[in-house]
């Protein structure tokens, strides 16, 4: 499975805010170099969290955003399901294909996707510590 740079944007700047004290208002100037984000890019995302609620948005000198409270009680899940278009893995409706008639992949793919979600609602948003990425890097291989 594989999210898109949006999902991505987002959960970087949502997990960030959500290490930072609360009330801290951070601008998108610094996000995107401190994540190395394409400016253009990261001000949809912001819209779009701003949009849901997630954030609070500021424009000016003082500008920036800032977390809404209840932002940390939200589920990887619901972030995901909301940033993410579509989570249909391939789509198989208009497409003339020979095995159509006999062929699973679609329901397995679905099955795959109901299980990665319900790991994902097994977390909340504040349940992610920086500590936790390091882990992450560490099994992953990632610096």
């Amino acid at each position: 499975m594989q999210l898109t740079r949006f999902t991505d944007y987002g959960l970087r700047v949502l997990i960030h805010m959500c290490n930072q004290p609360p009330g801290t208002r951070v601008g998108l100037d610094f996000l995107a170099a401190h994540f190395n984000m394409n400016r253009h890019h990261l001000y949809k995302v912001s819209q779009r969290l701003s949009q849901l609620g997630w954030v609070a948005s500021a424009r000016g000198k003082n500008g920036g955003i800032v977390l809404a409270s209840p932002t940390r009680h939200l589920t990887l899940a619901d972030i995901v399901w909301e940033l993410e278009e579509t989570m249909a893995p391939i789509d198989c409706e208009g497409i003339e294909c020979p095995i159509a008639n006999h062929c699973k992949l679609q329901g397995v793919l679905g099955l795959a996707i109901q299980a990665f979600r319900n790991v994902l609602a097994r977390y909340q948003l504040g349940d992610l510590q920086q500590s936790d990425l390091q882990v992450i890097k560490k099994v992953f291989n990632v610096s």
